[in-house]
């Protein structure tokens, strides 16, 4: 090996407590997904005539998301790059590179000039910023599980695992809360004036905070003793390559389990801003965002409870649960948000939460074991980029492009719902022929 190649990771030899790294995991989580979903907010409220007043106003909130879409075509690119540094330069660093990208993309956001004040450059560095917040966020779940999973007791890894999902439902949650704080304190003058503004300048005390609870992190026993071992056997690190030529079969059934979970989140969740400002009338943008409020405390609930159980009833069979409920909800789901009334739709959502709970549980820790952990980070994390990518970026757009096309019918988005909920028990049934004593 030469003088020159980087020295390996090492632990210190203290005694860690998985507790903590769980919960350092979890916040350094919420702070990304809450930058993250911030943007998805404002995509659906203000975006639209502040960055492309030139369309109508449904087709430019449509332009407003297609930006959100633009990120998670660039989440399998984070998660190759954060991936490789993972896999190769250890989880924490690779961790805090994620967070330190997306807190200056998501302050950079803030600051931005519309497109009154900057013309065509106002939407051209919009889309450019939220390129690197996706970039970002392609690199932080899969190193936040490892860190979460690796150190955990080997029969409370869906628990442990399971502190990263809920890092990403109090993330929402908190997106929510300050959206909703921020809105009821100005007028919406105000707010379409410089009050967007604020949760994206006020991310950086999060980001901040996150960046102090990672530098504490160090990286797991399993990481450094199979990179040593690589390293050892090979001379070189491991390869990122192998992942799919051996593992391709996994790679694919990660990706379609999370088509699920994504259409609920970015669907019946946060897609409920755009659908019902424009088409539910009776439900404000402050109803909805009050909704997922309460959904995200509820949720945060349920996911621990379904973590407990993951590795009792099987984690599979979590998952089946999440599809099969995701099918079965996703038709009277959207009746009830069509009724118009804020009661109706936090049934619609509560309902729904069982779906992601079930899945919460289960996945993290059900991923990470898909893979060998010298590409364990590369493969965790590319799994989420590409089902993310379809589920939670492609596909709702178009679904949302349908409705309008459909005069505001909300059977495009029920028939994803659907959809999504089968892709995930394929997902399944395909990851237990690749890895049947795993899965």
């Amino acid at each position: 090996m030469s003088e020159t190649a980087p020295a390996l990771p090492t632990v210190t030899g203290r005694p860690l407590s998985a507790a903590r790294i769980a919960v350092s995991s979890m916040l350094g989580t919420l702070v990304e997904i809450f930058d993250f979903i911030v943007y998805t907010f404002m995509a659906a409220l203000v975006f639209g005539p502040l960055f492309f007043p030139a369309a109508s106003p449904w087709i430019g909130t449509l332009a407003a998301l297609g930006t959100h879409a633009v990120a998670f075509g660039m989440r399998p690119l984070g998660a190759l790059l954060f991936g490789w540094i993972g896999d190769t330069r250890g989880r924490r660093t690779a961790l805090l590179g994620s967070m330190v990208l997306m807190g200056a993309a998501t302050v950079a956001i803030g600051l931005l000039p519309t497109f009154a004040t900057a013309g065509l450059w106002a939407p051209v560095l919009l889309v450019a910023l939220r390129m690197l917040q996706g970039l970002a966020v392609g690199g932080e779940w899969g190193g936040a599980v490892l860190v979460a999973v690796e150190h955990a007791p080997k029969r409370r890894r869906s628990l442990y695992g399971s502190f990263v999902q809920l890092g990403t439902v109090l993330g929402i949650g908190l997106a929510s809360a300050v959206i909703l704080v921020v809105s009821t304190a100005v007028s919406a003058d105000v707010f379409r004036s410089w009050g967007w503004r604020v949760p994206f300048l006020a991310s950086a005390v999060l980001v901040a905070l996150g960046l102090v609870l990672r530098k504490r992190l160090e990286e797991t026993p399993e990481f450094v003793a199979e990179l040593a071992k690589h390293e050892a056997k090979t001379g070189s690190r491991p390869r990122v390559r192998t992942l799919f030529r051996d593992n391709w079969r996994e790679l694919i059934a990660g990706s379609l389990m999370w088509f699920a979970p994504c259409s609920f989140l970015y669907v019946l969740m946060t897609g409920l801003v755009a659908y019902t400002k424009a088409y539910v009338p009776t439900l404000s943008s402050l109803d909805v965002q009050l909704g997922l409020l309460i959904t995200s405390i509820v949720l945060a609930g349920l996911t621990v409870v379904s973590a407990t159980r993951a590795d009792k009833w099987g984690r599979e069979r979590l998952l089946v649960w999440s599809g099969v409920l995701l099918v079965v909800w996703a038709f009277p789901a959207f009746w009830l948000v069509d009724s118009g009334g804020f009661g109706a739709m936090l049934i619609a959502m509560l309902v729904g939460s069982v779906c992601y709970a079930a899945f919460n549980g289960a996945v993290p820790s059900l991923m990470a074991d898909l893979f060998p952990v010298a590409s364990r980070y590369t493969g965790c994390g590319l799994c989420i980029a590409f089902g993310t990518a379809v589920a939670g970026g492609i596909v709702p757009i178009g679904a949302l492009a349908l409705v309008g096309k459909f005069g505001g019918s909300s059977a495009p988005l029920s028939l994803t719902l659907v959809l999504c909920g089968l892709l995930t028990l394929a997902g399944v049934a395909l990851g237990r022929r690749a890895r049947p004593a795993v899965v």
